[in-house]
This record gives structure tokens, sequence and C-alpha cells, in this order.
């Protein structure tokens, strides 16, 4: 009788203990965005979030935002930063390395200064324009001449 209560108690303190892995929040959370121009890094967090929150729950909602944030952060730059930039005219410099947005270019790479716009420099490699991230060097954007 003692071997039936101890093996009931032992399955009940089991059950309790597991349920809570078993359990489904029924929670809901509604994220509203409101489109602002050029907000890249914060509609990319919610809308990673939101959509890292559909597929993996509260884990997939943490990687989901800084996944968006990172591709929310590279997004397309203002089109007055494009219109400077193919509007100016420089020697083309040589480079060997490799020409791909992402890509770090050395320091000694000429870049030119975009006016009101402190978070990005540019320069003319090769026959490209390019758009250059002021603090890290990275090629943001590779601007085509026709649009």
């Amino acid at each position: 009788m003692k071997t039936k209560i101890l093996a009931a108690t032992a399955a009940v303190l089991a059950l309790t203990a597991v349920a809570p892995a078993f359990a489904q929040s029924t929670e809901q959370t509604t994220t509203v965005v409101t489109k602002r121009g050029n907000t890249g890094t914060g509609v990319g967090a919610v809308g990673g979030t939101a959509t890292g929150a559909v597929v993996g729950g509260p884990v997939g909602a943490v990687v989901g935002g800084v996944v968006g944030a990172v591709a929310g952060h590279t997004a397309d730059p203002p089109v007055e930063v494009k219109t400077y930039v193919r509007t100016q005219h420089v020697e083309a410099v040589p480079y060997d390395g490799q020409i791909v947005v992402g890509a770090v270019l050395p320091d000694t790479v000429k870049e030119y200064d975009i006016p009101r716009y402190e978070r990005y420099r540019w320069t003319y490699i090769n026959g490209q324009r390019l758009l250059i991230d002021r603090k890290t060097h990275k090629i943001v954007s590779i601007i085509e001449d026709d649009g």
C-alpha cells in the first residue's frame, strides 16, 4: 500500500514539475508601427521582434529584434544623400579591394563629406560612387548614376 501511495505521490510531483514546460501562454501583444522617414533601425527592430515572436516565441522576439535592427540600420540612405553624391565630380581613385556593401575601406582611401549628413561620407573608386559610414568606413551603398 505504501508503495502505491509513494508512486502516486511521485507521479503527482513529476507532473507538477513538468506542467509549466507544456503550458502555452495565451497572452497576445499588439504592436503598432508608425512609419517615419528613415528610421530604419527602430522599424527594423520592431518588425524583427514581431516576426521573431510569431516564429519563435519570446526568444525569437529577442533574436528577431536584434536582426531587424541591424537590417534596418543598413536601410537605404536618404534621396538627398544619393542626389548629392551623383552631382559631385572628382577623379576616380584606383582600388584593388572588394567593392561590395559591407566591405571596409582602408583609411588611405580619399573620402568626401556630405553636407548636413554627418553619418555618411562618399568616395569615387574605379568609376563607382560609394556611400561610406563615417565611423566604420564600411560601404553602405553603391550609388548608381541613373537613380
